[in-house]
């Protein structure tokens, strides 16, 4: 009788593991919460009197959380360089960029730092697994440095920005870990600047 038993639970024992134990391993759950990232690309502008900027680097650091499962806001800090692109006036390419401040002419800079505090939401779509498409929007606050135009007789060194874009994001390996690359364009409001900034993006979920 005891030996009976005995053989019973040696059988049952392989039987209660292999059960507790999937047998295609543990399924894929992307993290979700609040997350870091760190992106560095090109940034230029357009619809300035030479048409567009030379490209610039730009980097941008941020700072979010997923408030539902395919939905997240972040807090975003970008800065690039708008580089050969005149937002005052330009008669001739030879010309240097101008404004006119009290009927009279001032030179003013078409070399200037653009440095943005955003607030953005995106939407991810699952296209496949671990990879996503995600449209975004973006709204927020612009530093101009030095002043790229004039308002009346006032440098215009910060106005209200606007933009949307798209990224791909792709759920690595490596836990916490996903990769992709977004396309950004931002419109400062005022001296009517329209900016791009492409860039790779690497972020941390907690």
């Amino acid at each position: 009788m005891r030996k009976a038993l005995l053989y019973s639970l040696m059988l049952m024992v392989p039987a209660a593991a292999s059960a507790a134990t999937p047998s295609e391993g543990v399924a894929l759950k992307v993290r979700r919460g609040f997350f870091t990232d760190v992106d560095v690309g090109a940034f230029f502008t357009v619809l300035g009197a030479d048409g567009y900027s030379n490209a610039q680097p730009y980097l941008q650091l941020g700072a979010g959380y997923n408030v539902l499962e395919n939905l997240s806001v972040s807090a975003n800090f970008g800065m690039g360089a708008s580089a050969a692109n005149c937002f005052a006036t330009r008669a001739d390419s030879s010309d240097p960029c101008t404004a006119v401040v009290n009927n009279k002419k001032k030179e003013v800079s078409d070399n200037f730092t653009v440095t943005f505090l955003n607030v953005t939401g995106a939407y991810l779509i699952k296209v496949a697994e671990r990879l996503y498409v995600a449209p975004k929007v973006s709204v927020g606050y612009t530093l101009l440095g030095p002043a790229p135009t004039y308002s009346g007789n006032q440098e215009i060194t910060s106005a209200v920005n606007a933009g949307a874009g798209v990224g791909v994001e792709y759920a690595t390996s490596m836990d916490h870990f996903s990769v992709g690359a977004d396309v950004m364009s931002r419109f400062i409001l005022g001296p009517n600047i329209l900016s791009f900034a492409i860039y790779p993006r690497i972020k941390y979920t907690f």
